[in-house]
């Protein structure tokens, strides 16, 4: 009877160890779930911050360009590269003057996470004394 009671015994234990390894495999699957999920919201996260740093960027450039047709400068088509939070944005301005008005369009490029992004912002400028 001694060994017929320590193979059920041996036996209800391999069992045990059975369920436990099924059930911390279902908490390492949730576990990577979570974290992917959490991984998902950082990223997006990070890329509507350098979005928001892409349209601060070109409204500062409308702003510098506005402050340069109020004193009578003619504005040119220029690129210029703007670091912000180790993001390299390359601000390219792209100008059609008329007499009265400069239609201005800046193009907001830059690469996160291994992705090309682009922003396109436009505005009509009046021109100085017109």
């Amino acid at each position: 009877g001694d060994a017929v009671s320590r193979r059920a015994a041996a036996h209800d234990a391999a069992g045990y160890l059975l369920v436990e390894t099924v059930a911390l495999g279902l908490v390492v699957l949730a576990m990577g779930a979570t974290l992917g999920l959490f991984a998902r919201a950082a990223l997006l996260e990070a890329e509507g911050r350098a979005h928001m740093d892409a349209a601060l960027i070109a409204r500062a450039q409308f702003s510098l360009l506005m402050a340069r047709t109020d004193t009578g400068e003619a504005i040119a088509n220029d690129t210029l590269t703007i670091q912000r939070n180790d993001i390299d944005y390359t601000v390219t301005t792209a100008c059609d003057a008329n007499d009265i008005f400069y239609d201005v369009t800046i193009r907001v490029a830059w690469t996160a996470f291994g992705r090309a992004h682009t922003a396109v912002f436009v505005r009509r400028l009046r021109a100085h004394g017109a």
